[in-house]
């Protein structure tokens, strides 16, 4: 029988047309294998194949040798399930460390588990000064505090390392789990050790990210970000490492529409965000959000929760669009819909720009000259901006849901640039677009009655080298293949 992630080795010998033939048969908790080797020079009596037997089998069950770590991925985050362990899982979070051989030592590695909900709905323990007395309640999930199949294990991939020996596992763990992570596009391995320890678990202090109260700050080696209490999804203050200037105006968000001959446009104003609860973990911040659009003072949609998520050095902004009648039954009634997302953006004279569908480098000077206003601006999904302390690259996801699963649009993007420092793009707090940039979006009126997803991926590079966004498009494209075992 297959017994949940005991492999066992099954040897056979067998003598057809007068050759032998060896069979190794492997079962396990995935896993079912079978290799036949011709080794007829080599037995001559019964002794011989019964000793040889014993050999193989001895060189199978004494463990996984050492190996160096040979995946040379860094800005990588890894999202493991808990569905995918078994030596760890329903172990309580707090007995947990994850571990890693880095430069011949055994060390324990920054990881954080963030438990998740039966119905798919993170649990948030975080609540803001503002609302501890408005009976908001931390979110609690039912496995009280153990590592489940519905958890997700994350970590960074530059603190993966070489292979450990099984008589090596770190003195002290009750239980291990080895995760073997591989480079789909290369080949790569690396290892971590997910242990579970009867007491004083190892823990890294080292934090990746964290969120600072009550200014709500989102703050890493590669960025701050801090957030209008009014809008508490978009940015009013960005900066790309720490101490350097604030880039950024704020975000905006314009919206218009000509609908049975009435026009109507709605900007960011409109759209009223406040911060939940929140999660700040050695990995990543997770900010719940409730989101309602404010049409007048007294007519609004329904709120509607949504988490945004800051690594050290990506921030991940989903947004969800709930259509209860499609736009096509009133086709013929809606005149045009043009919607545009994006940041108006300050204190980047001098800085470069450059975007996916044309292959020049524009510089923001605060003038629009005859190369910027011709540049090819059809169907982009991502931009550039690289400056004296790093580069800012956006990138617009319409192929797939949050969680990597595909989905189909009939939207289409438009690259927004105006690098005019004379011309207003009310409202503002700091006026001239310098430059004023995003996606416009066409076709929303050809969406289907369901729910969507598209989302906006920020990447803050350090050190930024021409060619360098190809490896943060892997994180998404082809993402670390991880195997539990």
């Amino acid at each position: 029988p297959i017994i949940p992630c005991l492999p066992f080795h099954t040897l056979n010998i067998k003598r057809i047309d007068g050759l032998f033939f060896l069979t190794h048969r492997i079962s396990g908790r995935y896993t079912l294998k079978s290799h036949h080797i011709d080794f007829s020079g080599i037995f001559s009596t019964s002794a011989a194949r019964t000793g040889f037997c014993l050999l193989v089998l001895l060189v199978l069950c004494s463990g996984a040798s050492a190996q160096n770590k040979t995946l040379t991925r860094t800005e990588d985050y890894v999202i493991i399930h808990g569905r995918e362990f078994c030596r760890t899982l329903n172990r309580h979070i707090d007995t947990l460390s994850l571990m890693a051989l880095v430069n011949g030592e055994i060390k324990p590695i920054p990881f954080q588990i963030d438990e998740i909900t039966r119905d798919g709905e993170w649990v948030l323990t975080g609540i803001p000064e503002r609302l501890k007395d408005s009976g908001v309640k931390p979110d609690v999930d039912d496995d009280n505090g153990h590592f489940d199949k519905n958890d997700e294990l994350v970590f960074m991939i530059r603190d993966s390392g070489g292979r450990i020996p099984k008589d090596k596992y770190p003195p002290g763990a009750d239980f291990v789990d080895e995760i073997e992570l591989t480079d789909p596009l290369d080949g790569g391995k690396s290892w971590v050790y997910l242990c579970s320890f009867p007491e004083n678990a190892p823990r890294s202090t080292y934090d990746y990210v964290d969120y600072t109260l009550p200014l709500g700050r989102v703050i890493s080696d590669s960025y701050e970000y801090g957030f209008n209490p009014k809008m508490a999804n978009a940015p009013n203050l960005m900066r790309i490492h720490l101490g350097a200037d604030d880039i950024i105006d704020r975000m905006k968000i314009r919206i218009e529409a000509k609908i049975i001959g009435l026009k109507f446009s709605l900007d960011e104003t409109n759209f009223h965000s406040e911060l939940s609860l929140y999660k700040d973990g050695q990995i990543r911040v997770v900010r719940r959000l409730r989101n309602a659009i404010y049409f007048t003072k007294i007519f609004r949609t329904p709120s509607a929760a949504i988490e945004n998520i800051y690594y050290g050095n990506i921030a991940i902004i989903p947004i969800r669009v709930s259509i209860p009648i499609s736009p096509r039954f009133f086709k013929s009634m809606i005149g045009y819909i043009k919607a545009r997302g994006g940041a108006d953006f300050t204190n980047l004279h001098g800085w470069k720009m450059k975007i996916d569908t044309d292959p020049r480098w524009f510089t923001v000077d605060g003038k629009m000259d005859e190369a910027e206003k011709s540049m090819n601006r059809e169907n982009t999904s991502w931009y550039l901006f690289s400056g004296p302390r790093g580069a800012l690259l956006f990138r617009m996801v319409l192929n797939r849901k949050p969680d990597g699963s595909p989905q189909k649009l009939p939207i289409t993007t438009e690259y927004f640039y105006v690098d005019d420092d004379s011309t207003n793009d009310p409202p503002e707090e700091i006026p001239g677009q310098s430059p004023n940039t995003g996606f416009l979006i066409h076709h929303i009126e050809d969406l289907k009655r369901g729910t969507f997803y598209f989302y906006v991926v920020m990447y803050m590079i350090k050190d930024y080298r021409e060619g360098m966004e190809e490896e943060y498009f892997k994180i998404l494209d082809h993402p670390i293949q991880a195997e539990v075992n």
